[in-house]
């Protein structure tokens, strides 16, 4: 078995058409890296900037309530109002955090511009300041903390993208598995033989598999990476991510921090990806030639997408919302999943479970009827 599946494995290598997908989508990770992370709202800004952010994190790092708001507010005004503008930096951390608790944000700029041109300084008592009960923050036994959150925004958007980019190349090499050898009449060869019917088939969903798993982990490696030196570090992972203002997910009723969240998103991902995988295999068992394969397995991945377009409430709308095209965003999958209105239960880690348990169904059942398809497999 392992020489068949090692044999396969070659295949899928050698094949023309993954040699050219795999150099397209290198490129076109290196695109989302480098915009999603070094062409981002922090990297926008200029180096004092991003300095300044990194001094803002890390004095402001701490238990989040309503004097940790304040000292952060205040000393935003002073540095906004102690500067020249010509010289200012952009202070993205403390600009998101006023966006949030500044009850009119745009008009206290207004203000503080008046202010230094008469000579004098606007002081945070002059300001209206929303306090955490107001604006309706989640509350737990431990207090939130508050810390990096930008940078993590910025790699939950590329998680995202490299979802869709590692969905779209899998599903194009996985087309190949079966209808390749369809389309070049191969198959009454290859399963007259002893071993395939059987065991050639159970090689071919491995070596499909395990390529697929090998090419998740391997861009999921670049990315972090790539996060590691953008952010200098994991600065952040333990930020409660209700205090990842720039997400506005201040009311998410579960208790995790942003490393939770990015862990369970690529988990959710990671099942999802093999889902995909067995149907996009089965297709490729039950048709003629590579191309029609592709544009079938495509459809089906963004159908589900379409579909909620049309329906927008009900168990049908809750069944589409568990396929991988309408959860993979991280913001979408931790909306979604924390409401009844949009999904099956009102508590979000059943939700997630149930998500999970129906993709790996799904993952079984379509292995198992690739395996029975090719196994009673006649030619017509």
């Amino acid at each position: 078995m392992k020489t068949i599946v090692k044999y396969e494995m070659e295949k899928i290598q050698q094949n023309k058409t993954f040699i050219g997908a795999l150099v397209i989508s290198l490129l076109v990770l290196a695109g989302i890296l480098y915009i999603g992370f070094y062409q981002a709202q922090l990297y926008g800004i200029d180096r004092n900037g991003v300095e300044h952010y990194h001094q803002v994190v890390e004095k402001s790092t701490g238990e989040f309530n309503d004097q940790k708001v304040k000292e952060v507010l205040t000393n935003y005004i002073d540095h906004y109002q102690s500067d020249n503008v010509d010289n200012r930096s952009f202070d993205l951390f403390s600009w998101e955090i006023a966006n949030t608790f500044i009850a009119n944000g745009e008009d206290v700029y207004d203000q503080m511009n008046n202010a230094m041109k008469q000579g004098d300084k606007l002081t945070i008592d002059q300001i209206s300041i929303k306090s955490i009960k107001e604006i309706g923050f989640a509350e737990f036994l431990e207090p939130l903390k508050v810390g990096s959150f930008v940078t993590w925004k910025d790699l939950y958007n590329v998680t995202s993208q490299i979802f869709l980019l590692i969905s779209i190349l899998v599903i194009l090499v996985c087309c190949l598995v079966f209808s390749s050898d369809t389309s070049r009449n191969m198959n009454p060869l290859l399963l007259s033989t002893k071993l395939g019917r059987k065991q050639l088939t159970i090689a071919k969903i491995i070596a499909a598999t395990f390529f697929s798993i090998l090419v998740f982990l391997s861009i999921h490696a670049l990315s972090l990476g790539a996060f590691f030196i953008y952010n200098g570090g994991f600065t952040g992972w333990d930020t409660s991510i209700q205090t990842n203002v720039s997400m506005e997910l201040f009311k998410f009723p579960v208790e995790l921090n942003q490393l939770h969240v990015f862990g369970l998103a690529v988990a959710l991902q990671f099942i999802g990806l093999l889902a995909i995988v067995a149907l996009t295999l089965y297709v490729s068992s039950t048709t003629r030639s590579p191309f029609s394969s592709l544009l079938i397995a495509l459809g089906l991945f963004l159908l589900p997408k379409a579909l909620t377009q049309l329906i927008k409430r009900g168990p049908i709308y809750h069944l589409l919302n568990l396929f991988p095209i309408n959860n993979y965003p991280v913001k979408d999958f931790l909306t979604l999943m924390s409401t009844e209105k949009e999904f099956f239960f009102d508590n979000f880690m059943q939700n997630m479970i149930l998500t999970m348990v129906v993709l790996v169904a799904i993952t079984i059942i379509f292995n198992f009827a690739v395996y029975q398809r090719m196994k009673q497999y006649q030619e017509t």
